[in-house]
Parts: structure tokens; C-alpha cells; sequence
């Protein structure tokens, strides 16, 4: 038995805008990018946790007083929808 795959074609790229968008189909984020470190640097700062140092108190001394945060879930906890999320910047010319 053959498993035909239907592969998508992906939007070809515009050579000066970074553009992060939540593609619903895939149920994930794309990134377009004119380098390859621009789009890195985009989805890391977006769904990548950041470690926050926190002033220990009573409930966190040291070393428990690092809080993991991450943009997407909270704008999530804040209401908003992050499948709505929509972002794009061009390179100065």
C-alpha cells in the first residue's frame, strides 16, 4: 500500500520583513525572515521561557527564587488569544 503525502508550499520569504504569525492550519507559529537570526531571535523571545531573578522571601530563598516566564502564555493568562497573534517589521533601508 503507497501513503501519498500532500506536502503545503510554503510563502516564499520577503527579503527585508520579519513576520511571525500563528498558521491554524499547522497549530504552530511561522516565521518569515530575511536572516536566519532575526527569525531565532523572534520565536525565542515569543515561546522560549526567560528566567527572571526574584528578591527571595519567605516562600523562595535561594536557590528556588528564579521565575520561568514566557510571552505567549502570558498573554494567554491575561485573556488574550495567542492565535491571533499577528507580527511583522522590515529592515531599514
Amino acid at each position: 500500500m503507497c501513503w501519498a503525502v500532500k506536502l503545503r508550499q510554503m510563502p516564499k520569504r520577503n527579503e527585508n520583513k520579519l513576520s511571525v504569525i500563528y498558521d491554524k492550519k499547522q497549530r504552530d507559529f511561522v516565521v518569515k525572515y530575511p536572516r536566519r537570526c532575526d527569525g531565532a531571535l523572534a520565536i525565542n523571545h515569543l515561546v522560549g521561557d526567560t528566567l527572571k531573578y526574584k528578591i527571595p522571601d519567605e516562600e523562595t530563598r535561594y536557590p528556588y527564587n528564579w521565575v520561568s516566564e514566557n510571552f505567549i502564555k502570558e498573554l494567554e493568562k491575561r485573556g488574550y488569544d495567542a492565535t491571533t497573534l499577528k507580527f511583522s517589521i522590515e529592515l531599514k533601508t
